[in-house]
C-alpha cells in the first residue's frame, strides 16, 4: 500500500497586534453580519502567514498550486455552514498574498463533489483531502478545524502536501496556538448547521411508467447474488472508507437497470459500485402474486479490513 510521507504542518496563530496595519481591502471586505471586521482581520493575517510558510517550504515547483478545503467542525468530515464560509473567505484572503503561489478557485472542489455526487463528510482525513486536491492539480491543500470554546470560535489551520519547511523549529513553536474569533449569534448558529450536501434525492427521479416503488403498491425485491464491489488503488492508498447509495430498477427478470446515483464516493468508487450492481441478481418483487418491476434503493459499503 502506498503511504504519503509529505511533511505535515499545523499552523495556528493567536494574533495580539492591532489590525490598523492590515491592508485596507482586507478590513473592508465584510459583506454581511457573519464575520465582524476584527474577524475578517484575523482571517487575513492567518492567510498571510500561511502563504509565507508555503513559500518557505522546500518545493520543487516554482509556483505551487494551493487549494483551500472546507473547514470542519472538531474533526475532518464534520461539515458546517460556517466552515464553508470561513474557507471561502480564507481563500479570498490568500489570493491577496499569492505572490509566487497559484491559489486554485474553490469552485473546482464544489464541481468535483457535485460531479461525484459525494458529500463533505467523505473528506474524512487529511490524507483523503490531499489526494483529492492533487486529483484537481493542487500541490497541497489547506484545511481548518473550528471549535467553539469560552465564547469564541477557535480556528486551527493545517497545511498538507507542501513538503518540509525551512524553519521547522519556528513551526513547532506555533503548533498549539489558534486564531480566535469573537462569536456573533449568526456564527454560532452556522457552526452547527451542516455544510452543502452534493448528494441527490430519490424524489428527484421522474415517474416511470410500469415501475412501482419498492414497498408501495408492490413487494420488495430480495438480492440473491450480491458480490461486493472492488476497491480502487487510489481509495486504498488514501485508506478511504465510505458508502455509495444507488437507486435502481429491479426488473421482473431480477436484473438491476436504470441505475441512478444518489450518493457517490471519491477515487472511482462510484463506478466500482455501479459496475458491481449491474451483475447483481434479485428475486423480483411481487404484486398480486406476479413479478413486477420496482425502483428500490441500495447501499454499498467500502471498508478496509
Amino acid at each position: 500500500m502506498v503511504r504519503h510521507t509529505d511533511f505535515r504542518i499545523v499552523l495556528g496563530l493567536f494574533f495580539l497586534f492591532p489590525f490598523l496595519f492590515l491592508p485596507v481591502t482586507a478590513c473592508c471586505q465584510s459583506r454581511d453580519s457573519v464575520l465582524t471586521r476584527l474577524g475578517e482581520g484575523y482571517l487575513d493575517s492567518l492567510a498571510s502567514h500561511a502563504a509565507q510558510k508555503i513559500r518557505e517550504a522546500n518545493i520543487e515547483e516554482r509556483k505551487p498550486k494551493v487549494l483551500v478545503i472546507d473547514f470542519f467542525r472538531s474533526s475532518s468530515g464534520n461539515s458546517s455552514q460556517l466552515g464553508t464560509l470561513f474557507a471561502d473567505r480564507f481563500s479570498e484572503s490568500l489570493t491577496a498574498y499569492s505572490a509566487g503561489l497559484s491559489i486554485l478557485d474553490r469552485k473546482i472542489l464544489k464541481d468535483y463533489l457535485t460531479t461525484n455526487w459525494t458529500t463533505l463528510e467523505d473528506l474524512q482525513s487529511r490524507a483523503v483531502c490531499l489526494r483529492i486536491g492533487r486529483q484537481m492539480g493542487a500541490t497541497g491543500v489547506i484545511l481548518g478545524t473550528l471549535y467553539e470554546e469560552n465564547g469564541q470560535i477557535s480556528l486551527t489551520v493545517h497545511l498538507e502536501g507542501f513538503g518540509p519547511v525551512a524553519k521547522e523549529a519556528d513551526i513547532f513553536q506555533v503548533t498549539d496556538e489558534r486564531a480566535r474569533f469573537p462569536v456573533t449569534q449568526e456564527m454560532h448558529a452556522m457552526l452547527f448547521k451542516p455544510g452543502p450536501n452534493y448528494a441527490r434525492k430519490a424524489d428527484d427521479i421522474s415517474e416511470e411508467p410500469g415501475v412501482f416503488k419498492s414497498g408501495l403498491g408492490a413487494g420488495v425485491p430480495r438480492c440473491t447474488s450480491c458480490p461486493s464491489p472492488g476497491y480502487s488503488d487510489a481509495a486504498r492508498a488514501a485508506k478511504f472508507q465510505g458508502t455509495v447509495v444507488l437507486s435502481i430498477v429491479v426488473t421482473t427478470e431480477g436484473k438491476a437497470t436504470s441505475i441512478y446515483v444518489l450518493k457517490g464516493a471519491p477515487f472511482g468508487l462510484t463506478t466500482k459500485a455501479v459496475e458491481a450492481v449491474q451483475d447483481w441478481r434479485f428475486e423480483p418483487a411481487l404484486k398480486d402474486g406476479n413479478p413486477v418491476s420496482v425502483r428500490t434503493q441500495i447501499e454499498t459499503t467500502f471498508r478496509l479490513y
